[in-house]
């Protein structure tokens, strides 16, 4: 069951500053959210990254994906649709570029064979 509107904003609003922008970080993301790809992504330290991806999983926003190691997603599609409702237009599009740019170097090392 979905949460109604107010109820997602209060579970935002209830997150660090640094957890709520990982949110942002992952709703812009396509499909399941990997920790390298996170981290890479959001430049945070990895003490920090390990604390805002525990406090969204112990909110109930995001969730470990079963048999995929080290990848999350959000638990209710409407929450990342809020998530991505208030982030605006503007800022959506930065982020957007600033994750291709992550994905870039994942991708091409992908291709090396060694």
């Amino acid at each position: 069951m979905a949460d109604e509107p107010d109820q997602i904003a209060e579970r935002l609003v209830g997150l660090s500053p640094s957890a709520r922008r990982l949110l942002d970080y992952v709703a812009v993301l396509e499909g399941d959210a990997r920790y390298a790809m996170l981290r890479h992504f959001a430049r945070a330290p990895e003490p920090d990254m390990i604390q805002d991806l525990r406090e969204t999983v112990e909110a109930g926003i995001l969730a470990a994906v079963p048999g995929e190691p080290d990848a999350y997603a959000f638990q209710d599609e409407a929450v990342r649709s809020a998530v991505l409702a208030e982030a605006g237009e503007e800022r959506l599009i930065k982020l957007r570029a600033r994750a291709q740019a992550a994905r870039q170097p994942a991708d091409d090392s992908s291709d090396d064979p060694a």
